[in-house]
């Protein structure tokens, strides 16, 4: 979570993300067709970093991936005050002369509504599917399981003006203010996003947010007095009974950068919410310090409301049509064998067994896997979770193999929701049939492309049928055994925060432990892949209760030769042709 983090690109263009009601009407031309394309050129300019690219051409054939569309929804949203649905920009035929052309539309007739108080109360909603599937995962003290960042605050830093921020942060937000509802048993948990604290400024903020006056200690000191301080507030939350988010801001004066830690349930949040939480502090803070008041976040759909439309998405016949294709999938083999037999490995597959052998790969074949992925219209975590399939075979000797890959979940195929600005834990798990029988590498990769791209509704449907379906399909997809594999390819979104002159850069000093002990991990082995400096890097998460590090050494292994020899292959010299 300590890993060094690159300001936003363009600071600039993603500003004016609150709602303004005392801004005056909207512009009724609203600004030119060239104006919005030229902009849009900009943003994509700065995601396809292949100079030679054609920026015409379709944003999918560029290799823009769903990350990089949820991006481009806020910066539109932030820029015109217009909203870009996430399907809309997926679309194979979407360019940014036709985007350019929709906000424009959008923005020639937008007038500025009246906004709804924020903090507005949600009834009890059932918890939806990855945050069921985690509370049934983990025993005892669920509290222990966090997201956490820690901030260097610029100098000077105006308490009262930070602590209403903050208060109109979580007033905005759903789900900074989720809490877990105890039921009796047999009955499902329920979800309640209670109203938002109300009052003066930094009034009512309960446990939420805390200052630590550090100003007295010498610079030598003060990275461990912070260190100490974030280890303690890792036990500080609790998904019943409160809170699910903290904020504690070290004040070392008005000339010395501070500290802020945010610290959040993982059960309220994902990784793709941070850089909307990030955005809106700034810019909440800003405003107050300017003397505006009435001003509020600007959420999408809230976290309690889509939780809502999923579950009752899963009894829709549109949802129910998908079954048969997530029933055939759940059939495939997902188990590995292991170095130690134990009773139950689930049990023992816990955060205090967690051990993690890392690659990284040559620059040179980061670029070749950017080349072959441009070459077959896949996106490079296609290519390397097909590499891991290949290595699973022939460890396991099976002709087809079933992995999890985590999504991030805000595909907006569910009703009419506006996801680009909401936060919460939207990360989807999400089930896939690895094809490797018999062919040439090439007619491989093409049936692990085209499953991909075939799934419905970019996977959330999996989840929503499995835990919310009717119980005759429910009880079938959930009677097949997890994987005992996930993926997850990070590309090198990981450390695209929005870092600007409130939160300039990431401390130094780290977090503490953001897991008990006792937490359960929920697969046997993770594989993580980024391209942070245009470098692979892979890590293998596994648990040395289970695992011999030269088992995975050796996964590793397979693994590199696989990919290696994929790019030989899919070069697109060496295929002939392109995957569809």
């Amino acid at each position: 979570m300590n890993a060094p983090v690159r300001p936003h690109p363009d600071p600039a263009a993603d500003a004016g993300t609150l709602a303004d009601p005392a801004a005056g009407p909207a512009d009724q031309t609203g600004p030119t067709l060239e104006e919005i394309r030229a902009r849009l050129d900009a943003w994509l300019a700065d995601t396809v970093l292949t100079p030679e690219a054609d920026l015409s051409a379709p944003l999918l054939d560029l290799g823009v991936d769903s990350l990089d569309l949820i991006r481009t929804a806020r910066r539109v949203e932030a820029a015109f005050g217009v909203r870009v649905q996430l399907r809309e920009l997926a679309v194979p035929e979407m360019t940014t002369a036709r985007l350019a052309a929709l906000v424009a539309e959008r923005a020639a007739r937008r007038r500025t509504a009246d906004a709804a108080p924020p903090g507005a109360g949600h009834g009890p909603v059932v918890l939806t599917p990855p945050q069921e599937q985690a509370w049934e995962e983990q025993t005892g003290d669920r509290g222990h399981w966090n997201q956490a960042m820690l901030f260097t605050t610029r100098p000077g830093l105006h308490g009262e003006l930070f602590a209403e921020a903050v208060r109109r942060l979580v007033a905005g937000h759903a789900s900074l203010r989720l809490a877990v509802e105890a039921r009796p048993a047999r009955r499902p948990r329920q979800l309640v996003a209670a109203i938002a604290p109300d009052g003066p400024p930094g009034a009512a903020l309960g446990p939420v947010l805390d200052t630590v006056d550090i100003s007295e200690l010498a610079d030598a000191e003060l990275p461990a007095a912070v260190t100490l301080r974030c280890a303690i507030e890792q036990r500080a939350l609790d998904p019943q009974t409160g809170p699910v988010a903290r904020f504690v801001r070290f004040d070392s004066g008005p000339t010395r950068p501070g500290r802020l830690l945010i610290l959040i349930h993982q059960l309220a949040f994902d990784m793709v919410s941070w850089s909307v939480l990030l955005e809106d502090l700034e810019e909440l803070y800003t405003a107050l310090e300017a003397g505006r008041r009435d001003v509020w976040c600007a959420e999408g759909t809230p976290y309690p409301e889509w939780a809502r439309a999923l579950a009752a998405h899963a009894r829709t016949p549109e949802a129910e049509a998908e079954a048969e294709w997530w029933t055939d999938v759940v059939r495939t083999p997902a188990t590995i064998p292991l170095d130690h037999a134990v009773a139950d490995p689930r049990a023992a597959n816990t955060a205090r067994t967690a051990a993690t052998y890392r690659e990284e790969f040559p620059q040179e074949l980061t670029t070749r896997l950017h080349t072959a992925a441009r070459a077959h219209r896949a996106h490079p975590g296609d290519l390397v979770l097909h590499a891991l399939g290949e290595a699973l075979a022939g460890w396991l000797d099976e002709t087809a193999v079933r992995v999890d890959i985590l999504r991030h979940g805000r595909e907006e195929a569910v009703g009419d929701s506006h996801l680009a600005r909401t936060t919460g834990w939207f990360t989807t798990i999400v089930p896939v049939r690895l094809d490797l029988a018999p062919g040439t590498a090439a007619e491989r990769l093409a049936r692990t492309v085209g499953h991909l791209a075939a799934q419905p509704g970019g996977g959330v449907g999996y989840g929503a049928l499995s835990r919310h379906g009717r119980p005759r399909i429910s009880a079938a997809l959930r009677a097949a055994p997890p994987s005992d594999i996930s993926f997850d390819f990070e590309g090198d979104d990981a450390d695209a925060l929005p870092l600007r002159t409130l939160l300039p850069d990431m401390a130094p000093e780290p977090v503490g432990d953001i897991t008990a002990p006792h937490w359960t991990r929920p697969h046997l082995i993770e594989v993580i892949a980024t391209t942070d400096d245009e470098v692979l890097r892979v890590e293998w998460w596994y648990s040395t209760a289970l695992h011999d590090e030269a088992t995975v050494r050796d996964l590793a292994a397979r693994h590199r030769a696989a990919l290696t020899a994929l790019l030989d292959a899919a070069a697109p010299d060496a295929a002939g042709t392109r995957s569809s």
